[in-house]
């Protein structure tokens, strides 16, 4: 179950990280064309976008770090969650169904993450104090 946790860890980073990437890379007129226009129900600008990317950005040098600090990885999966359920949720609230299955996928992926993670916490801290005893 490690092993499926940090397998499952490390793909999630590339992908909230690129996608950080291309929000914080691309220009305005891309972000209207690819994000704000086809949600334009919803009325987020380009600024809401750059600071969605930064978030992912962040989010994903957190991701990194939670290898060595779980805490971190922790708050790290809980705002990849929330960004991803905000992505799903506003493509579909646009009828952008089609759209909304990659953050989909990421979403399910981080789920994932957070509850083999937790797993291999749990496990891991049963076997020291069994050790210590």
């Amino acid at each position: 179950m490690k092993w499926l946790a940090r397998i499952l860890h490390v793909l999630l980073i590339p992908l909230i990280a690129s996608a950080g990437v291309f929000k914080l890379m691309s220009g305005a007129e891309t972000i209207r064309e690819v994000y704000t226009d086809p949600l334009a129900p919803l009325g987020y600008s380009v600024g809401f976008i750059y600071m969605i990317g930064i978030i992912e950005v962040l989010a994903a040098v957190g991701l990194m770090a939670g290898f060595w600090r779980a805490a971190v990885g922790f708050a790290s999966l809980g705002v990849t969650f929330i960004v991803l359920a905000g992505a799903v949720g506003s493509n579909l609230i646009a009828g952008l169904y089609a759209e909304a299955i990659s953050p989909l996928v990421g979403l399910l992926v981080t789920v994932a993450v957070f509850l083999a993670s937790r797993y291999v916490l749990k496990q891991s801290r049963g076997t020291a104090k069994l050790a210590s005893q």
